[in-house]
């Protein structure tokens, strides 16, 4: 296991909550469904395992502020017509970028492949532009 299958089970966990018609889960709630998605995947080295669980509460703790700069950032493209799977990768990668120390290039490189396997080539393109616009770029927060 690597951490490429720790990103799939967040990824899991973020689609999942995204595609939910409900309220959003608290915190505790949200690792819940990450570890269900861990355990599912096979997922069981406990830096991992950490390593998910962090990325995870990160996206959804920054969630209004990843979403505003992913709107920023996305020309002609309204956050809502961005495909769930797409979102999810994008606010994964730049929270990784921005708060867990994880290098730009390996940040993208892993959202691409992602993005590929889940969503598709032209899906791929799409992330990796959004992405490129941010590299080099400062954040506060």
């Amino acid at each position: 296991m690597n951490r490429r299958s720790a990103r799939k089970a967040v990824l899991q966990t973020l689609f999942q909550i995204d595609s939910r018609d409900m309220e959003p889960p608290s915190a505790e709630g949200l690792l819940d469904i990450c570890r269900e998605s861990l355990d599912r995947n096979e997922v069981r080295a406990a830096g991992l395992r950490e390593f998910a669980e962090e990325l995870a509460a990160t996206v959804y703790s920054n969630q209004v502020r990843l979403d505003r700069a992913i709107q920023d950032s996305s020309e002609k493209w309204r956050l809502d017509r961005i495909g769930r799977v797409e979102r999810a990768i994008l606010r994964m990668a730049l929270a990784e970028m921005w708060w867990m120390d994880t290098p730009s290039p390996v940040a993208i490189d892993e959202s691409i492949e992602l993005t590929k396997i889940y969503a598709g080539p032209q899906a791929a393109s799409f992330v990796n532009g959004v992405l490129g616009s941010f590299v080099g770029q400062e954040h506060e927060g």
